[in-house]
C-alpha cells in the first residue's frame, strides 16, 4: 500500500507537548556536562582536547543523547502517528432478549398437564439455559405489564424468580399483550440495543390487540418469537379455592382455546418465528434457528454500512526504542542497570517478575542452628513463599476486575454465605448472607440500619429467628404503624405474641413451684422448733443426747432435701428447656418466606402509581 504523506497525522497530538520538557532536560544535562572540568575556564578549546585520551570528553555525552532520543520516540509512539485506514462494521453483534410471559387466568387451564403455566415456566427455564451469552430480561403481563427482572447477564437471577410466578400475583386481571410488547421494547431501547429479541410465551391474544402488536414490533425493528402454549380444544380454568371452574357473566364455564389463527397472523405480519410448545426442546431449537436466519439477513443488509477507522502505527517506533534501549544497557554500568530497566520499562511496558525471582527477594527466616544458617532455604519454605505470592497475586487480580460486592455475589451463589458476608460492602446484601449463614444477631444489627419497609421486616424477622422475641414484637409493631396491611408482618406478630405468652406461663408456673417449696421448708422448720422446745423440758443429759441426735437427723434431712430439690430443679429445667426449644422451633418454622407476596405488593404499588384504569374486557 503506497504511503500518502498528506494523510499523515497524530491521533493524540496533545501528548507531543511532552517533547518540550525532554528538550529542556537534555539542554540542562548537556550544559552541566560541559562544566564538569575546571580546565575549561583556563584553557582554550582547541588545546583542551589534547588533555583527554582518545577524546573521551566528547563520548561521555553520548548516553545523554541516547536517552533523549529514546524518550522522544516513546512520546511520538504514544501520540499515535497514523497514515492508513481500515473499514469496520457500524454495528457490533450483541445478543439481548426479553422473555414476555403471559400470566392471564387462561394460563391456569389444564388442557396441558399439570397446567399451561407450569409447562410455560419449564420452557422459560429451558430458554435461560440456552442463553449463554448476552443479556436477558423477564416481563409478565395480565391486565397490565410489569418488569420482573431488567436486562442482566446473569440468567440465574431470572431463574430464581420463576417458581414465584403465578396468575395470583398479578394486581389486575385481563390480557393485554400489547402493553407487554411495548414494555419489552422499552427495555431494549433504554439499554441502547440496536438489535434484540422478544420471546413471547402465550396461549392466545384477542383480535382487537393484533394491530397494535404488529405496529409496535415492526416499528421497533426487534425480532419477535412466539411460543404457543395450549390446545385448540381448550379446557376449563379451575378456581384457586378448588371449588369449581371460572364462569362468565352468563354463568357458563369458560373454556379458553389456543388461538392459532390470530397468532399466525401476527407471525406473518412481523416475520416472527412461531411454534407450538413441544415436550422436548425442538420448539426452542426451531426459534433459535429462525432467529439466526433473521440475524444473517440483517447482517447482509448491513454489510455495506461500514466506517473508516485510522490505524495507530505508533507501535512500530517501539522496535527502534528497544534497539536504543539495548545500546543503553550495554553502555550502562552494572550498578545502576536495574534502576535503568525500571525507568525505561515505564514507556515500553510493565515489568514482569517471575515467581522464583520474587521469592528470592523475600526475607529469609534464620533457623536456630548455626549450621543451618549457612544453607540455602529449604524447598518447603520456597514453596510456601511461592504459594503466598501466587495467592496475593490472584487476590490482587480479582480485586482489580471485580468489586467486593461482585465477589460477594459470586460467593453467595456458591453457597459460601460466611465468605459472602465478609466480602459484601452493601449492608443489605451482607445482612442477607449472615441470615442465610444463621448469624441472626448480626443480620438483625445490619438490617436495623435500613429505614424502608423491607429492611424493617427483615430486621424484625432476624430478631425472631434469634429468639429475641420482645424486640422482634416491638419491631413488628413499628413496621405495622407505617404499613398496617402488611400480611407477613401481621402473621409473624401473632406467632411472636404466642411465644411470649408461653414464656410467661412457664415463668409463672416456675414461680408457683418455688413458693410451694418455701412453704414446705417453713413447715419443716416450725416442726423442728416445736420438737426442740419439748426436748428442752427433759433432763440435761437427755437434752444433750436429744440435741445431738436431732442435729444429726436435721443435717441428714437437709442434705436429702437439698439433693432432692437440686434433682427436681435440674429435671424441671431440662424439661422446660426441651419443651421451650421444641415450641420455638415449631413456631419459627411457620414464619413465612414468601417472595411471591413481596412481588405481588411491589407490582400493585407500581400499578397504583401508573393510575391506569382497567377497561371493560375479558378477564382471562
Amino acid at each position: 500500500m503506497p504511503i500518502n504523506l498528506s494523510d499523515f497525522h497524530f491521533l493524540r497530538p496533545e501528548i507531543l507537548w511532552l517533547l518540550i520538557p525532554i528538550v529542556l532536560l537534555v539542554f540542562h544535562m548537556n550544559t552541566r556536562a560541559k562544566r564538569t572540568s575546571a580546565w575549561q575556564n583556563v584553557i582554550s578549546p582547541h588545546l583542551l582536547e589534547f588533555l583527554f585520551v582518545s577524546g573521551n570528553h566528547k563520548k561521555s555525552r553520548l548516553p545523554i543523547w541516547i536517552s533523549a532520543v529514546l524518550a522522544s520516540l516513546l512520546v511520538i509512539a504514544a501520540s499515535g502517528p497514523s497514515y492508513r485506514q481500515k473499514a469496520v462494521p457500524v454495528f457490533e453483534t450483541e445478543n439481548a432478549q426479553v422473555i414476555l410471559m403471559d400470566l392471564s387466568l387462561s394460563m391456569d387451564a389444564t388442557d396441558i398437564k399439570p397446567s399451561r403455566l407450569d409447562r410455560a415456566k419449564f420452557k422459560l427455564l429451558d430458554i435461560l439455559e440456552h442463553t449463554k451469552e448476552g443479556t436477558a430480561a423477564l416481563v409478565v403481563y395480565a391486565g397490565d405489564a410489569f418488569v420482573i427482572s431488567p436486562l442482566t447477564s446473569d440468567a440465574n437471577t431470572i431463574a430464581n424468580m420463576v417458581p414465584t410466578l403465578s396468575t395470583g400475583i398479578m394486581p389486575v386481571l385481563g390480557s393485554r399483550p400489547d402493553i407487554g410488547i411495548n414494555k419489552a421494547i422499552e427495555l431494549l431501547k433504554n439499554a441502547k440495543h440496536n438489535r434484540g429479541q422478544i420471546v413471547w410465551l402465550t396461549d392466545g391474544v384477542d383480535s382487537y390487540h393484533t394491530g397494535a402488536i404488529i405496529d409496535a414490533v415492526n416499528t421497533s425493528g426487534y425480532q419477535l418469537s412466539i411460543l404457543a402454549i395450549g390446545t385448540e380444544q381448550g379446557a376449563p380454568i379451575p378456581l384457586a379455592n378448588g371449588n369449581g371452574f371460572l364462569k362468565d357473566s352468563s354463568g357458563a364455564i369458560v373454556v379458553p382455546k389456543l388461538d392459532v389463527t390470530t397468532l399466525s397472523e401476527i407471525s406473518m405480519a412481523t416475520q416472527a418465528g412461531y411454534v407450538k410448545m413441544t415436550a422436548d426442546e425442538s420448539d426452542i431449537e426451531y426459534l433459535k434457528k429462525h432467529n439466526e436466519w433473521r440475524a444473517e439477513q440483517n447482517q447482509e443488509n448491513n454489510d455495506e454500512q461500514k466506517i473508516s477507522k485510522w490505524i495507530d502505527d505508533g507501535y512500530w517506533l517501539v522496535w527502534l526504542a528497544l534497539l536504543l534501549c539495548l545500546i543503553k544497557i550495554i553502555r550502562q554500568p552494572s550498578g545502576s542497570l536495574a534502576s535503568f530497566l525500571i525507568i525505561t520499562s515505564f514507556g515500553i511496558g510493565s515489568v514482569v517478575v517471575s515467581p522464583s525471582l520474587a521469592a528470592q527477594e523475600q526475607p529469609v527466616v534464620d533457623s536456630p542452628s548455626a549450621a543451618d544458617t549457612q544453607q540455602p532455604e529449604s524447598t518447603q519454605q520456597q514453596s510456601a513463599v511461592d504459594d503466598s505470592w501466587q495467592s496475593d497475586l490472584k487476590q490482587g487480580w480479582t480485586n482489580l476486575w471485580y468489586t467486593k460486592d461482585q465477589q460477594g455475589q459470586s460467593a453467595y451463589r456458591q453457597g459460601e454465605y460466611g465468605k459472602a458476608a465478609d466480602l459484601f460492602e452493601n449492608q443489605n446484601w451482607q445482612a442477607t448472607s449472615q441470615f442465610k449463614k444463621g448469624d441472626f444477631n448480626q443480620a438483625a444489627q445490619n438490617f436495623s440500619q435500613g429505614q424502608d419497609i423491607r429492611s424493617q421486616y427483615n430486621h424484625a424477622t432476624s430478631l425472631a429467628k434469634s429468639q429475641q422475641l420482645q424486640p422482634a414484637l416491638d419491631a413488628y409493631n413499628k413496621l405495622l404503624e407505617q404499613e398496617p396491611d402488611h400480611k407477613d408482618a401481621l402473621h409473624n406478630k401473632k406467632i411472636v405474641e404466642e411465644l411470649l405468652k408461653q414464656q410467661q406461663e412457664k415463668q409463672q408456673q416456675q414461680d408457683q413451684n418455688s413458693d410451694q417449696e418455701k412453704q414446705d421448708q417453713q413447715q419443716q422448720d416450725s416442726q423442728s422448733d416445736q420438737q426442740q422446745q419439748q426436748d428442752e423440758q427433759n433432763s440435761e443429759e437427755q437434752q444433750k443426747q436429744s440435741e445431738q441426735q436431732q442435729q444429726q437427723e436435721l443435717q441428714e434431712q437437709q442434705q436429702q432435701a437439698e439433693q432432692k430439690q437440686q434433682e427436681a430443679e435440674i429435671s424441671e429445667d431440662e424439661r422446660d428447656k426441651s419443651e421451650k426449644d421444641q415450641a420455638l422451633e415449631h413456631w419459627l418454622e411457620k414464619i413465612p418466606d414468601d417472595p411471591g407476596g413481596l412481588l405481588r405488593r411491589k407490582m400493585y404499588r407500581e400499578y397504583q402509581r401508573r393510575g391506569r384504569k382497567q377497561k371493560e374486557e375479558k378477564l382471562w
